[in-house]
């Protein structure tokens, strides 16, 4: 069964009681009215066959409160990716947890009472935090991650979308493309100050630097006068006017901005970018390639004129081309029609932890080309997305080649 056909099955298998969970806002697609679809060869994303040790698995995700669309977004990929697989006595058995309620401890509890061997969960740092505690003992798939150096145990894996992957990858696609030499706008935020403080070690290991940033404020709407210092734009014009008022006489001027970038990292949301992408236009840094991460997109959005020319990664779920990235974008278009392509990204991170889970019965460095990225596993048991890439052209959005792999020239100054 392919992973489109999975998603189909979701509502009316959760409904069924194949997992201990209720409908909720599930999307009916009840067996017997849903039209026969072709099965075809799984695609590359496949789930792996189930290691002997995995018999039970819990998901805990918040199905109440503010983020449960986000985690029902997640149990629907991850029960897909379930019905996907081959079925047979040696299937895993799936229970579902609500994290919030009545907590995330408790959650855990309840799930290890019931038997399970992994844990697939929970979603908010917080309560990743509350759980790592209580999970010495049980294969644990965190779908969030601590900060760098916290204590684990040594069976807790961490599978976050962290957007500091993706701010790497903005310094080394640039890189490879033979730019060295950025100027950084990030929002005044904490989520902002992440990301800088990713791209500019990124940038750095690779020869490259930031040769100035701001951070914009992200309720702002006119970051011309923020942009003309960052230019030097405003350094350009003070020139002109002393020079005017050396010689006494008027002189054709075209204000000229600093000649040591050659391209722009920007972070910032579809609205941030809409503003600053013209913006940069009009003080004259239209010929300044700009570099973004996946939070410049909105999935399920048409592209935005205003913002040609931003390249973004994204996971293969939103921009990948192969034939299982584009049937699944279908079905979560066609099932989930209210808000579902908003939610793709976790529709997609679902899927993929159910092939993690299973491959933690027999791996302690789990691998996985899925529909978030390709998915690799540090030192700590941290797992990292590589993503594709896309851009912004003519009003819509244009799948880039994939990179080569940039190395470091050690000259920071000399691309």
């Amino acid at each position: 069964m392919s992973v489109s056909q999975g998603l189909l099955r979701v509502a009316s298998a959760v409904c069924l009681g194949i997992v201990a969970a209720a409908c909720g806002s599930l999307q009916q697609a009840a067996a017997d009215t849903t039209p026969a679809i072709e099965d075809r060869a799984a695609p590359a994303t496949a789930p792996v066959a189930p290691a002997p040790a995995v018999r039970r698995i819990a998901l805990l995700v918040p199905l109440s409160g503010p983020q449960r669309a986000i985690g029902e977004a997640i149990r629907d990929g991850f029960i897909g990716a379930q019905l996907a697989a081959a079925a047979g006595p040696s299937a895993p058995e799936v229970l579902l947890f609500d994290e919030l309620a009545p907590g995330p401890v408790e959650a855990l509890q309840s799930a290890i009472e019931a038997g399970v061997d992994t844990v697939v969960g929970p979603l908010l740092k917080e309560s990743v935090e509350a759980v790592m505690p209580a999970a010495a003992g049980i294969t644990l798939l965190a779908l969030n991650s601590l900060e760098p150096g916290t204590p684990t145990p040594t069976s807790a894996y961490q599978f976050p979308l962290a957007p500091e992957d993706e701010a790497e990858q903005a310094a080394r696609r640039a890189v490879a493309e033979g730019r060295f030499r950025a100027v950084a706008l990030v929002p005044d935020t904490d989520w902002g100050r992440r990301m800088l403080g990713a791209f500019t070690p990124a940038l750095e290991a690779l020869g490259g630097r930031v040769v100035a940033f701001r951070y914009y404020n992200p309720s702002g709407t006119d970051y011309t006068g923020m942009l003309e210092r960052l230019l030097l734009i405003d350094e350009s014009r003070a020139r002109h006017k002393a020079l005017v008022q050396q010689l006494g006489t008027p002189l054709e001027f075209e204000p000229r901005r600093r000649s040591d970038a050659d391209f722009v990292f920007l972070a910032g949301t579809p609205t941030a970018g809409r503003l600053i992408r013209p913006q940069l236009r009009f003080v004259y840094a239209s010929d300044l390639p700009v570099y973004a991460s996946s939070a410049i997109h909105q999935p399920g959005s048409s592209g935005d004129a205003d913002m040609d020319g931003i390249a973004f990664p994204d996971a293969p779920a939103v921009l990948g081309t192969s034939g299982s990235s584009v049937d699944f974008r279908r079905t979560i278009s066609e099932q989930w029609p209210a808000g579902g392509m908003s939610r793709l990204r976790f529709f997609a991170m679902g899927h993929d932890a159910w092939s993690l889970a299973l491959a933690l019965g027999s791996t302690s460095a789990p691998a996985l080309d899925g529909l978030s990225g390709l998915l690799t596993t540090d030192a700590d048991r941290r797992l990292h997305r590589e993503l594709v890439w896309g851009a912004f052209r003519d009003g819509g959005i244009v799948p880039l080649p994939d990179m080569v792999t940039p190395t470091a020239t050690g000259d920071a100054g000399t691309p």
